[in-house]
């Protein structure tokens, strides 16, 4: 929302309704859908930035930066590790051998650029917030194929029962074969310790029919469990654009907690 590290709540109130107001459809019908489509999901976008920046706590993760990403008022510095940073689209070079587009398409191409890890760090940080209201502090470890893992330090006897191990997962489009991919990963990680479950939030856009979704989802709970894997491995599709999850029904009283912390 192109505001200061340090803004206060009002001023980002203030930008965050002059940004929404730009992408209202009103200001982009003569756009085509395409532009009206990446309007859309700006101003999805900004609502989740804007709900991320207006909660104390995740706003301090936001800041700091969560597992790889830069803070936002930072220059990034060159990825060490292709598995544990965001994919980033690089700008597009203009081509002065031809007349630039007009001006609204070439403000939604600019933006584009990097909102994928913005989006990628306000999710992190407001799931890392949620984790830890219920669990204490979380260590953050590298897990190749994932955004953010967030593993509670805080022993089951302290908290009555074993917390999860939760991986985001943030995708453009989250389908059957999106939530299959998500749940071999995670069945193949070592971030479990004896009957913790992992938690897989897989985000996305664009989502399949919720009935196509929760066959992919039921199937991966029919999975024959590894010796050494986790008791329980649950996948969640969220909606980035209003945090609505898919699920499937049979969970532990665990699992059921955060996700109820989580979902709208």
């Amino acid at each position: 929302m192109s505001v200061e590290p340090t803004a206060a709540a009002d001023t980002i109130k203030k930008a965050f309704r002059r940004e929404i107001a730009r992408y209202h459809p009103d200001k982009v019908i003569h756009l085509g859908p395409e532009f009206q489509e990446m309007a859309a999901t700006r101003a999805a976008e900004l609502t989740v930035a804007y709900k991320t920046l207006s909660d104390p706590v995740a706003r301090e993760q936001y800041d700091a930066g969560v597992a790889g990403f830069a803070p936002a008022h930072d220059t990034p510095n060159p990825p060490s590790n292709a598995a544990a940073e965001p994919y980033v689209q690089p700008a597009v070079e203009p081509d002065h051998d031809t007349p630039p587009p007009p001006s609204g398409k070439r403000q939604f191409e600019t933006e584009r650029a990097g909102r994928d890890q913005i989006l990628r760090r306000a999710i992190g940080a407001r799931v890392r917030s949620v984790v830890e209201s219920l669990y204490g502090a979380v260590e953050i470890p590298v897990v190749r194929g994932f955004d953010v893992a967030l593993v509670p330090v805080a022993r089951p006897r302290f908290l009555g029962s074993h917390p999860p191990r939760v991986l985001v997962k943030v995708n453009e489009t989250a389908d059957a074969a999106a939530v299959a991919e998500a749940w071999n990963l995670a069945s193949r990680t070592r971030v479990h310790a004896g009957k913790s479950p992992i938690v897989v939030l897989l985000f996305g856009r664009q989502l399949s029919p919720p009935r196509e979704l929760l066959r992919a989802i039921e199937s991966t709970g029919r999975q024959r469990k590894t010796p050494d894997g986790p008791d329980e491995l649950v996948v969640v599709v969220v909606n980035t654009g209003d945090w609505t999850c898919h699920m499937q029904d049979e969970v532990s009283a665990t699992v059921r907690k955060l996700i109820d912390k989580v979902c709208v």
